[in-house]
C-alpha cells in the first residue's frame, strides 16, 4: 500500500499518536517526507484535497507542498532526486507555513493585495531568477504544475512587507546622532578588513529538528560545491529577510554579525562556502563574496554590467539517445556559426529551434546563473554562444546590448540618508523576525502524518 492510500484511510488519531494540535516547532518535526516524491500527474486533484497540515484550521495540501518543492528545485538548479526531495521536503513545508501565517495576520488588519502589485513582483522575481518576462509561467506549464500555489508566496512577501512596515516604521525612527555614531565608528574601523557575506538561514528547534537542519544543510552544501548557485538556493530555500537578496547581508566588519558567524567569517577566503554552523536560532551556511580593506566614503564601485539576451533552444528529452543529442548539437553549431544578429538568430530559430527560443530580457550579470554568467560575461555584442547544454536541451545564447555603468560618488546628504534608510532597514528585519516567531509561538499547527 502506498503512502498515500495510508494517509487517506488510516485513523487520524492513530497517524498522530494522540494529540491533533500542537504548536509549529515540535509537530512540523513529524511531517513523513516520502509523502513528497508523489509525481505530480493527473491525480492533481486528488493530492489537492489530501491535507497535509493546517494552520489555525487553514489547510495546506500534498499538492501545495509539491509544487512549491518542484519550482524551488529548477530555480535552485539542483537534481531533482528523491534524496533532494527528501532533505528539502521539511524546509519547503516550513515555509508554506510562514507563508500561511503571514497572510492570516495581514488579513487580520484588513491588508489586501491587488493585482498589479502580483504583476510587478512576478516580474521582479523572474529577473531576480534569471528569467525573461513570461519565463516563470512558462517555466511552471513545462513542469506541470499550477501557478496559484507561487502566486500565494507572492502574496505572502508583499502582504507581510506592507503589515512589518505599517507596524514598525514609526518605531524605527533613526537620530542624526545615530547617524553620527555610525560614521565615526566607520572613519575609526579606517584600514580594517571588510566582507561581503551572503547566507543560507534554516531555523531549528529541538535536538531532532536540529539533526534534520544538519544533513540538509550539509547536502546543500555539496550540491554549491558541485556547482549549484548559492544565490539561488538562498532564495528558494533560505529563512531569513536576506533570501530575497539572493542571501546577500551586504559588507560587514568584524564584530558585526554573531560571534559564531564572525568566528568563522575571518578565518574565510572569498569565494568560499563554510557550513554548517549552528546558534541558537538554527543552521547557516555562509559564502565569503569579497573581502576589502575599509576605506570611508571612498568612490564607489560601479554596478555590475547589463545584458539584453537572446537565445535559441533545442529541447532533448530525458535521457535522450547520444546520437540525437550529437544531431541536435551540430544543428545548433550551425546556428551559432550563422546568426550575425539578435534579429538573424530570432529567423533562424524559427525554422530550427523549439518555441523556448526568443528574448530573454535584460539582466545584471549578478542575476544569472554561473553558467549562463560565464557564457555571456565576455561574448561580443551580437555573436552567438558556443552550444551550451541544460537541463532539458541545448541553447545557443546571443548578447543583443550590453550596458556597464560608471561609478559615482554619492554627496554627504545622499550619504547620510542611505546609512539611515539601512540601519532602520536593520532595525525593522530584525522586529519582522521577532513578529514572526511570535505568530509561530500562538499558531495551532496540525501536521498529518
Amino acid at each position: 500500500m502506498t503512502f498515500l492510500h495510508q494517509f487517506m484511510f488510516k485513523p487520524i488519531d492513530r497517524v498522530l499518536a494522540g494529540t491533533r494540535r500542537t504548536s509549529f516547532q515540535v509537530r512540523a518535526l513529524f511531517f513523513c517526507l516520502s509523502a513528497l516524491t508523489l509525481s505530480i500527474s493527473n491525480a492533481q486533484a486528488q493530492l489537492s484535497l489530501v491535507i497535509a497540515a493546517t494552520v489555525n484550521d487553514e489547510m495546506i495540501s500534498i499538492l501545495d507542498i509539491q509544487s512549491r518543492l518542484a519550482l524551488s528545485i529548477r530555480l535552485s538548479e539542483l537534481p531533482n532526486t528523491k534524496e533532494t526531495r527528501q532533505r528539502l521536503a521539511g524546509q519547503t513545508l516550513r515555509a508554506i507555513i510562514d507563508d500561511k501565517l503571514k497572510l492570516q495576520e495581514a488579513r487580520k488588519y484588513q491588508i489586501t493585495v491587488e493585482r498589479r502589485e502580483l504583476i510587478r513582483a512576478e516580474r521582479n522575481f523572474e529577473k531576480r531568477a534569471g528569467l525573461g518576462k513570461g519565463g516563470l509561467r512558462e517555466l511552471l506549464k513545462r513542469l506541470g504544475l499550477d501557478s496559484s500555489s507561487f502566486i500565494e508566496r507572492l502574496e505572502a512577501e508583499i502582504a507581510w512587507s506592507r503589515l512589518v512596515l505599517s507596524r514598525y516604521r514609526r518605531t524605527t525612527d533613526i537620530s542624526e546622532k545615530e547617524i553620527d555614531d555610525y560614521i565615526t565608528d566607520l572613519l575609526r574601523a579606517k584600514g580594517e578588513p571588510e566582507y561581503l557575506v551572503s547566507e543560507i538561514y534554516l531555523p531549528t528547534d529541538g535536538k531532532l529538528n536540529a539533526n534534520a537542519g544538519r544533513a540538509l544543510a550539509n547536502r546543500l552544501i555539496q550540491q554549491i560545491n558541485d556547482g549549484a548557485n548559492f544565490s539561488a538556493i538562498a532564495r528558494n530555500f533560505s529563512q531569513s529577510a536576506s533570501a530575497a537578496q539572493g542571501g546577500s547581508l551586504g559588507w560587514h566588519r568584524a564584530g558585526q554579525l554573531a560571534t559564531e558567524l564572525d568566528t568563522v567569517i575571518r578565518r574565510m577566503t572569498p569565494g568560499q562556502v563554510a557550513g554548517p554552523i549552528e546558534t541558537i536560532e538554527g543552521i547557516y551556511i555562509l559564502k565569503l563574496d569579497q573581502q576589502r580593506t575599509i576605506e570611508p566614503f571612498q568612490e564607489e564601485a560601479p554596478k555590475p554590467p547589463t545584458v539584453t539576451l537572446h537565445q535559441a533552444h533545442f529541447a532533448l528529452p530525458s535521457g535522450a539517445a547520444e546520437t540525437l543529442v550529437a544531431a541536435t548539437l551540430a544543428k545548433a553549431n550551425r546556428l551559432s556559426a550563422t546568426a550575425s544578429s539578435c534579429s538573424h538568430l530570432g529567423e533562424l530559430a524559427k525554422q530550427s529551434a523549439s518555441p523556448l527560443s526568443g528574448k530573454l530580457g535584460t539582466f545584471r550579470l549578478d542575476q544569472l546563473s554561473e553558467q549562463l554568467r560565464t557564457t555571456v560575461g565576455t561574448l561580443p555584442v551580437n555573436k552567438a554562444s558556443a552550444p551550451v547544454r541544460n537541463a532539458d536541451g541545448i541553447v545557443v545564447v546571443m548578447v543583443c546590448d550590453r550596458k556597464t555603468p560608471k561609478a559615482r560618488v554619492a554627496d554627504p546628504a545622499e550619504r547620510r540618508k542611505r546609512i539611515k534608510n539601512q540601519l532602520a532597514g536593520e532595525r525593522i528585519n530584525l522586529a519582522a523576525e521577532q513578529y514572526l516567531r511570535n505568530l509561530r509561538r500562538s499558531a495551532i499547527v496540525d501536521v498529518r502524518r
